[in-house]
């Protein structure tokens, strides 16, 4: 008897917990995470074995698809189930990356961490992570992999300057003591030449100086160039600020930094800065200059400095990574290289972002403005000025390629709030947006008008947008968007009832200011027929104090409380009403009633889109988009 009642026992159980996990699945469908997870823990905790091979299978289902949501849901719990599988903490952190939410990808790459120190793709995931960069695991070892490599400073090709530097080696006679003072590449132990007493070397030596000459001619000739004759030179024979003189100093200061003689690379940058305060490139070469003499905490302190205002600048990015790799801080060297990937890959491979631009330029000019648009539009987040913007953004526009625009203008309005130019574009865009709902709403295609509807939503709201969002919501069965809605609705009508509360408070204020206590008392009326507020009643009141009416302040008091009953009264019936009516779309959209929703919803599209430029009008002066 004992055995049969286990054993059925046993199936009810199972039917429970079936049912809950089923009840989970279809939360899980409908978006309602945080429920399902609730559930599944439920699951878990009457039967850990059915339930944790049931959300198993959900979340390997899962992976392959486009749902961050439902995938972080589905391993926050298998994780609680198995909270040393680091693979799996590390394939949330992933996730939660494609989501941008880089601080909880951070927290599972230190989960992975904690219970595996020497888990490889955790260490490089994380300091992607926090150089905001997507890329993971392999990819992401193999993204930085020549970065790690490097062990010189990464400077400017100077190539062709220097020649020049060569052809000035011919006005003066090279001093071999003084070279090797300079500790410049002109000792005799690097020029791969006979000793100048006549001497011979052993065989080994004579064998490599020859391997040199052969295999590299041009190594040869930079190794001709005396810094400290060559700095004297330029000085003296070059005029002063002259392109020549300028072009000159930089080449022969990159080549210091090469040959490492900081001494001289520090006094020709400062004399190019002194000139160009401005220039970052400058700045950050000579800080590689001054690294030189072995104070490399101070020079990774400068660019810390550097990069606090100007943290798109790759040579800098780069080389405080290979400082911080020298200094054994690998972790710290990574996130600078990952930065420095990012970076290169809008420039595509480029660390000079003006020769860049000036080519995209050109390329406008010359009438080839797909080209040009290329090259720019990587770049949005790092051009500052309003009018190059202005025009990638138009481009767009007229290409109607709406979501570039909008983020375009948002970039220029991040620059410069009053910009006309970005704030009309903004207001063409939601205008767009508004109609192409209603042309999709017209062919009864509601998942594309909802996803238009959403887009003019992101730059202004106003109620009837909102309501329509509700309605298509609704129509889509998507549950948990459409609470979400109902709320910022909520939130809507009461910031708009709080300014209206406001703009009749201000106008009681300064009516009694000029002495209009009978205009004052009334404008304080119509700010609690808008919404009766204790704090308007108690403005109200003290006017009546002020003015020695007494008896009056009973009154208003009195006839207040019965508004705000009455008020309170009406709302109550309003929801009374609102839920059954909920309950009657429900069962309407149950039957085969979508098709004349999505007519109903697009009824009002031309009425908001006719609507939209007043609208936005105030929009804008509230700062709303």
């Amino acid at each position: 008897m004992e055995l049969l009642k286990k054993i059925f026992s046993s199936a009810d159980s199972d039917k429970e917990v079936q049912a809950i996990l089923a009840h989970a699945e279809s939360l899980l469908e409908k978006n309602f995470y945080d429920w399902a997870a609730v559930e599944f823990n439920k699951a878990l905790e009457l039967n850990p074995k059915i339930a944790s091979e049931t959300v198993t299978r959900l979340f390997q289902e899962m992976q392959g698809g486009g749902n961050p949501d439902g995938m972080i849901s589905l391993g926050v719990n298998v994780l609680q189930m198995d909270p040393k599988n680091v693979e799996l903490a590390n394939i949330l952190g992933n996730t939660y990356r494609k989501k941008h939410d880089w601080k909880q990808a951070k927290n599972m790459y230190h989960y992975c961490l904690k219970h595996d120190p020497d888990f490889k793709y955790a260490f490089y995931n994380l300091a992607a992570s926090v150089a905001k960069l997507e890329v993971a695991d392999g990819t992401a070892v193999s993204a930085i992999d020549e970065f790690e490599k490097m062990s010189d400073f990464v400077l400017p090709d100077i190539k062709e300057g220097l020649d020049k530097l060569i052809e000035m080696q011919q006005n003066f006679v090279n001093d071999p003591e003084e070279v090797s003072e300079d500790g410049g590449a002109g000792k005799q132990e690097d020029t791969g030449e006979i000793p100048v007493d006549g001497s011979k070397e052993d065989d080994k030596t004579e064998v490599k100086a020859d391997d040199e000459k052969d295999g590299d001619e041009s190594s040869d000739e930079t190794n001709k160039i005396n810094p400290s004759q060559t700095f004297k030179y330029i000085v003296s024979n070059l005029e002063a600020e002259s392109k020549e003189e300028k072009e000159a100093c930089f080449t022969l200061g990159i080549y210091c930094l090469q040959q490492r003689i900081g001494d001289i690379a520090q006094r020709l940058f400062k004399r190019l800065l002194m000139r160009e305060k401005g220039n970052v490139d400058l700045r950050c070469f000579l800080v590689l200059a001054i690294s030189l003499d072995g104070d490399t905490n101070k020079a990774i302190k400068t660019f810390q400095g550097i990069l606090g205002s100007n943290p798109n600048h790759r040579y800098t990015n780069v080389n405080m990574g290979i400082l911080l790799k020298r200094k054994g801080m690998i972790q710290q060297s990574r996130v600078c290289f990952f930065t420095t990937f990012k970076l290169l890959e809008r420039s595509k491979g480029n660390y000079d972002v003006s020769a860049i631009l000036e080519k995209a330029e050109k390329l406008y000019e010359e009438g080839h403005e797909k080209k040009a648009i290329e090259i720019y539009e990587p770049l949005v987040p790092e051009i500052t000025s309003e009018e190059l913007l202005n025009k990638i953004a138009q481009y767009n526009v007229e290409k109607k390629l709406w979501d570039n625009a909008f983020e375009i203008f948002r970039r220029i309005l991040h620059i410069n709030r009053q910009n006309k130019e970005a704030r009309e574009g903004i207001k063409s865009i939601h205008a767009a947006y508004l109609m192409v709902s209603g042309n999709y709403l017209k062919k009864k295609d509601p998942k594309n008008a909802l996803l238009a509807i959403d887009k003019a939503l992101n730059i202004a709201a106003s109620k009837n947008l909102i309501q329509k969002a509700i309605s298509l919501n609704r129509i889509l069965k998507n549950e948990n968007r459409t609470i979400e809605l109902e709320k910022m609705l909520e939130a809507f009508k009461k910031k708009e009832i709080k300014g209206k509360v406001q703009e009749k408070i201000s106008l009681a204020e300064e009516a009694e200011t000029k002495g209009n206590f009978k205009e004052a008392i009334s404008y304080y009326e119509q700010a609690i027929r808008i919404e009766p507020q204790n704090s308007t009643l108690k403005k109200l009141v003290d006017l009546c104090v002020r003015i020695k009416r007494p008896d009056l302040a009973e009154k208003v008091t009195n006839w207040f409380n019965k508004y705000q009953h009455s008020i309170e009264e009406k709302k109550k019936v309003q929801a009374r009403e609102a839920f059954r009516q909920s309950e009657k779309n429900e069962e309407e959209f149950q039957k085969d009633g979508e098709p004349d929703s999505a007519e109903e919803v697009a009824s009002t599209s031309s009425d908001e889109a006719e609507s939209v430029e007043s609208e936005n009008e105030e929009e804008s002066q509230q700062d709303e988009t």
